[in-house]
């Protein structure tokens, strides 16, 4: 939808040569189901300079992260709840990570090549609310209008009331339209070719136009307003959850619905005369800065093929931005590709349904693990195993400074560093037990298969049933058993260091685990 709007935006909204341009956008957004394929690709133009001063390492990434395609090959939209996808993750133009997405009205199930298990997620109201930290929200919502309401109010919205936004849509200058046979789905279909292109120079040309026009049509606004407020005054069911409806509030000293209008379509003129204002302003102000940005060497084109129900079947969009001087620097700027291809649209399009597996991982499950149990979830062979490696995904970092937090690290007379040993422990993916008949603690730690055993006031302790010494007694501290750091980190696997670069001396414990 959004490739689609940028598409009509681009192309303006006047008709030409037998298309109507503002229907073209209004059937874009009432789509509700479609099979078809699309893709999205990212290339940052790297400065060379960029290089310099970096490791081997660091120049790898930015190099694989600079080229960014994704693929989907196969796409079914059944409705707003039920769909299914199948592509890849191509990374640099040698990486490649099949994945697919099967997703219900309440379940979602992501398969990705090379992992063991599929990830199965809650999309219901309450699950997803849940998952992104706003079922509270949710719960408040759901006291208000149903979706399938609010749904039909913008569908009429968008039907009769956004023709002051769609109709003063400016056409750019480069646009052409011609009739062609274009394969869709292997199918040959009659279509309406549509090519446009603005540069940057043009882009800043056409915003300003698109604003003066707005800023001049206060009969479309009114008009606009007016629509607006019979469709929201049409559905009381809006009201319900505040008990007032501003509609039929009724008084001496309550305003009309003509007055109401006015005051909305002052008020959104206002705006709009602001903003023009504001431009003008910004033209003058910092007119070199425009320059650098909206420039000839920046750009957009596009390519979209339309039927003669005027649905669009087919596009390409090239959007290039080069600013003159380095402002993105290390980047000279970026190329985005977008296209996608369209069939049975608005048709009966039935989805791949989620199947639950009996072997799975939960969106909660996921959320617990440490970065090295995520790796683990993939085979060593795979794609997906190898790019999580060079992220470092596996790699853990506990930070103690001296100077905050509950428990800091601790420099002895001795100049032994002591650490909290449960919130070193637990930090890395470690479990800690105490056990009241004999009173030691026991650490397990999964990532590397090592326990540790130790008591409190004692140096003594067993590392995988081996007995050991270690600089410094554990001691209680606060209600914290404190532990000797570089023995304990030894002991699991990690390197300790020293960092003052935040302005505290702070004791770092690291280890990359795969």
């Amino acid at each position: 939808m959004i490739l689609s709007l940028a598409l009509v935006i681009v192309a303006g909204c006047q008709a030409i040569s037998g298309i109507d341009f503002n229907a073209v956008l209004k059937n874009t957004l009432k789509v509700t189901s479609s099979e078809g394929k699309q893709s999205v690709e990212l290339k940052l133009l790297l400065n060379e300079e960029a290089f310099e001063g970096m490791s081997e390492e660091e120049a790898s990434l930015l190099k694989l992260f600079s080229n960014f395609k994704l693929q989907l090959d196969s796409v079914k939209v059944q409705d707003a709840s039920h769909a299914s996808y199948a592509g890849k993750l191509v990374l640099g133009g040698n990486i490649n990570i099949g994945f697919s997405i099967k997703q219900s009205d309440t379940t979602a199930v992501i398969e990705v090549e090379g992992a063991k298990l599929p990830i199965v997620l809650d999309v219901s109201g309450s699950g997803l609310g849940s998952m992104l930290g706003t079922a509270e929200l949710d719960a408040d919502a759901a006291a208000g209008p149903d979706e399938e309401a609010l749904t039909a109010i913008g569908k009429e919205v968008m039907d009769s009331a956004t023709d002051f936004f769609i109709n003063n849509l400016p056409n750019p200058d480069k646009l052409s339209v011609n009739t062609v046979q274009e394969p869709i789905n292997g199918v040959n279909t009659s279509l309406f070719h549509v090519k446009a292109e603005l540069s940057g120079t043009e882009i800043w040309a056409w915003v300003k136009k698109y604003v003066d026009v707005l800023a001049n049509d206060h009969d479309g606004m009114e008009k606009f307003v007016k629509q607006i407020v019979t469709i929201v005054s049409s559905h009381p069911e809006l009201w319900e959850e505040t008990g007032v409806n501003p509609f039929e509030q009724t008084g001496l000293d309550m305003p009309t619905t003509e007055d109401q209008i006015k005051e909305a379509t002052d008020e959104l003129m206002a705006a709009i005369v602001s903003l023009q204002d504001e431009l003008k302003a910004l033209e003058e102000e910092s007119a070199e800065d425009l320059k650098q940005i909206f420039n000839d060497d920046s750009s957009i084109k596009a390519e979209l093929y339309v039927d003669s129900k005027l649905d669009i079947r087919k596009q390409a969009v090239d959007v290039t931005f080069k600013p003159s001087e380095q402002a993105l620097f290390p980047l000279e700027g970026l190329v985005l590709h977008m296209e996608s291809e369209m069939w049975n649209v608005n048709g009966n399009v039935k989805a791949d349904a989620p199947v639950i597996p009996d072997a799975a991982i939960t969106s909660d499950q996921l959320d617990s693990l440490q970065g090295y149990q995520v790796l683990r979830m993939f085979d060593t062979k795979s794609a997906a195993y190898a790019l999580l490696q060079q992220l470092h995904i596996g790699k853990q970092t506990v930070e103690l400074s001296v100077d905050y937090g509950r428990y800091p690290a601790i420099v002895t007379p001795k100049y032994v560093t002591i650490v909290p040993l449960r919130t070193v422990a637990e930090e890395l993916g470690a479990t800690v037990k105490y056990d009241k008949k004999t009173k030691s603690v026991t650490v397990y730690d999964e990532a590397t298969n090592t326990t540790i055993v130790l008591k409190d006031g004692s140096d003594k302790v067993k590392v995988n049933g081996k007995a050991a010494t270690w600089s410094f007694v554990a001691k209680s501290v606060d209600g914290a058993l404190y532990v000797a750091g570089r023995d304990f980190a030894n002991a699991l696997g990690a390197k300790v260091h020293w960092d003052d670069s935040y302005g505290s001396d702070t004791f770092v414990i690291d280890r990359e685990v795969s």
